[in-house]
């Protein structure tokens, strides 16, 4: 679940693009040909979060804009025959450079991670995934927390916080067909008599 989680957060974040010298999410069939282009595409990095920012000249470096995304800890429920679903919390670590201040003639720039994150969230806004051939799926995501970083140097690090409840079903599914304990047929035309009432087609 977590694999596909973080291949669609992403996939669709790469939608993020410059527009107008500010950071918007664009849907594909809203593109343009200057949205298009590689150098439009606003976050150079995607990563899972390992404290990244913490020892930046200890680590492999990365470009920025970047976003790194952690999985809380997740506590599966059974729900029969191998499958289980979980309330899934994940925390996007939006990482920006932080060169100018808001109190300067690049008021703009300082303000970029704001639009930035203002962009993912548009990004992530009625963003849910279908079972896919696993039997894995996850409902429409929803934004439960900020955290703005008002203590950065270098570069600045803020949190956004999202929820989902995920369902995997990878136990239950054969072939790409649910497994169930009896054949199943629906709408076959046949009435229904039960022993004691009457008929139902």
């Amino acid at each position: 679940m977590r694999i596909r989680l973080y291949n669609d957060i992403t996939a669709r974040l790469t939608r993020v693009r410059m527009v107008n010298g500010i950071p918007a999410y664009v849907r594909k069939k809203n593109a343009t040909e200057a949205t298009e282009k590689p150098e439009m595409q606003v976050i150079k990095s995607f990563d899972l979060w390992n404290e990244n920012v913490v020892h930046l000249t200890q680590q492999r470096p990365f470009q920025t804009p970047a976003v790194f995304v952690e999985f809380l800890p997740i506590v599966w429920q059974p729900v029969g025959k191998g499958a289980k679903r979980a309330d899934v919390t994940i925390r996007l670590h939006i990482v920006t450079a932080t060169l100018a201040t808001a109190n300067s003639p690049y008021k703009e720039a300082a303000l970029f991670p704001l639009y930035l994150i203002r962009a993912v969230e548009a990004a992530l806004r009625k963003f849910d995934g279908a079972a896919d051939e696993r039997g894995l799926s996850y409902s429409t995501f929803a934004h439960t927390e900020s955290a703005t970083d008002h203590n950065h140097e270098q570069v600045s690090e803020h949190v956004e916080t999202w929820h989902t409840m995920c369902h995997d079903c990878t136990a239950v599914v054969l072939d790409g067909h649910i497994d169930t304990p009896h054949n199943v047929t629906l709408d076959d035309g046949e009435v229904y008599t039960p022993p004691y009432g009457e008929q139902f087609a």
